[in-house]
């Protein structure tokens, strides 16, 4: 018995077979584009003024209480003690949720060097302080 054997040869690529790489292709470049949008999107909701929880004070850009939505929490401080803060230029408000009668106050100087630039007494999460921190370097936390 005698058998002869043919080599096959590669199929020869078809408009239907390129299809499919296509496509691939296509989907490719459109997922990044999609979350880039998703994290953009993120990005917005991120600045939105965010509450501050009990037993926290917490320093926000601007006023929180004009109805914008949009006054970023740029600090936030849980324990009694002395911190030093930067860039605080311009109008803020400072809410002190802190529970046990708390206080917390602005100072000058770093390291709660330097005079009373502000303080705030009342521990009410539905009141703050809006006011100009230019001259704040340092905020205390303290019973």
């Amino acid at each position: 018995m005698n058998v002869t054997r043919t080599p096959l040869r590669p199929r020869r690529a078809t408009r239907r077979g390129r299809a499919p790489a296509a496509l691939g292709a296509a989907l490719a470049l459109a997922v990044p584009t999609a979350l880039t949008t998703t994290s953009t999107a993120s990005a917005a909701e991120a600045r939105a003024t965010a509450s501050c929880s009990p037993g926290y004070v917490c320093i926000y850009q601007g006023d929180i209480f004009d109805g914008s939505p949009n006054h970023p929490m740029v600090y936030s401080f849980y324990r009694y003690g002395t911190y030093n803060v930067a860039n605080l230029v311009g109008d803020y408000t400072v809410k002190n949720c802190q529970t046990g009668g708390a206080k917390v106050q602005g100072r000058t100087g770093y390291n709660g060097t330097g005079s009373v630039a502000w303080d705030l007494t009342v521990n009410n999460c539905s009141t703050g302080l809006w006011t100009s921190l230019t001259s704040t370097n340092s905020v205390r936390v303290y019973p």
